[in-house]
């Protein structure tokens, strides 16, 4: 009998994933999809408790949200541009806005790509398959 993993676009998709979103319905929807790939995920739903994750932990992706109370997802890409750390990440914004000024910030910012929400499980896939390590 093939394994889920196995069968899952015929690949081994080890990695380890971190959500950065404030909300806690989308951080459990893809924890769930993630675990049932028997991918790695951390998902935090407090802005400030992420670049103390993201320092203390080696991620394949990252899911960042853009709009969030205090510690904007533009703040964390900021300070990890400022530690030199942007550049040897694959993140991606994760983001509801439609904003095409704020698109073009985000994307002169240096990180991968902007998925846009809501997004279907394929675009999700799609995601994970290419930046799978």
């Amino acid at each position: 009998m093939v394994s889920r993993r196995e069968s899952w676009l015929g690949l081994n998709l080890r990695m380890k994933i971190l959500v950065v979103d404030d909300n806690q319905e989308i951080t459990d929807v893809l924890s769930v999809f993630c675990e049932s790939q028997e991918i790695e995920i951390e998902a935090i739903n407090d802005s400030k408790k992420a670049l103390p994750a993201i320092r203390k932990h080696d991620f394949d992706l990252m899911l960042l949200d853009i709009a969030m109370p205090e510690f904007t997802g533009l703040d964390i890409i900021n300070s990890l541009k400022d530690d030199g750390l942007l550049d040897k990440m694959n993140v991606v914004v994760f983001t509801a806005s439609s904003d095409n000024k704020l698109h073009d910030e985000i994307r002169k910012s240096g990180v991968k790509e902007i998925l846009q929400k809501p997004c279907g499980i394929n675009d999700l896939e799609e995601l994970i398959v290419r930046y799978k390590n």
